[in-house]
């Protein structure tokens, strides 16, 4: 399967992607991971695409594409993938056809109100890189690493007020881009991370 995660920020997309990735086999590619990543792997690159980051914008697509490419030809990839954060604009969702394309887009429907909820709580470790909801860990730390987890740069009140901009914006289209080509499903994603994956599993395993 070859799978694209939509929604806006906080929706619950790298939550469900971590689970999905376990039980179908099949990696799921974060491009927000994959460019914390290069700031460890190549930090000029990564000065090229932080000031993005940081201000909650869309890096160029040109950029974060070859970023993916590379990634997806790894050979853990041979079978599917889940991406989550890429495409994000129509034109990524056209090169993204020219490595393979995709089956099928699940949309992760939620409110503004509980995103904004949810993205207050995020922390990510600043080692590891994973990712955690507070009340998750009351001490405060990795429970990987044990490093202090940090409010990541783009969760941060004004960066999250301009990423739903651009995602209203830039992003949503691509709904209605999957939809025309009869590859949308939608999910509800205001229940709780066991009702929304009980419905993405029984999406999924009715045949993509």
């Amino acid at each position: 399967m070859k799978l694209v995660l939509l929604g806006p920020p906080g929706s619950g997309k790298g939550t469900h992607a971590m689970w999905m990735c376990g039980e179908y086999k099949i990696p799921h590619i974060s491009t927000g991971a994959m460019l914390r990543e290069e700031e460890r792997r190549n930090p000029h690159l990564y000065e090229e695409i932080r000031h993005y980051i940081d201000r909650g914008e869309l890096v160029p697509d040109e950029l974060i594409f070859e970023i993916l490419k590379e990634r997806l030809a790894e050979s853990d990839c041979r079978d599917g993938y889940i991406l989550d954060g890429f495409p994000r604009t129509l034109k990524q969702a056209e090169m993204l056809e020219a490595l393979g394309g995709v089956d099928l887009a699940v949309m992760i429907d939620t409110m503004p109100e509980l995103i904004m909820e949810r993205v207050r709580g995020r922390r990510v470790c600043p080692q590891c890189g994973k990712g955690y909801h507070i009340s998750q860990i009351p001490g405060g730390k990795c429970t990987d690493c044990g490093a202090e987890v940090t409010i990541r740069s783009d969760d941060k009140p004004e960066t999250i007020r301009n990423r739903f901009d651009v995602y209203d914006r830039v992003t949503h289209p691509l709904v209605e881009h999957y939809k025309n080509e009869g590859k949308l499903a939608r999910i509800d994603g205001s229940g709780t991370i066991g009702e929304v994956a009980a419905e993405i599993r029984a999406l999924l395993n009715g045949g993509v």
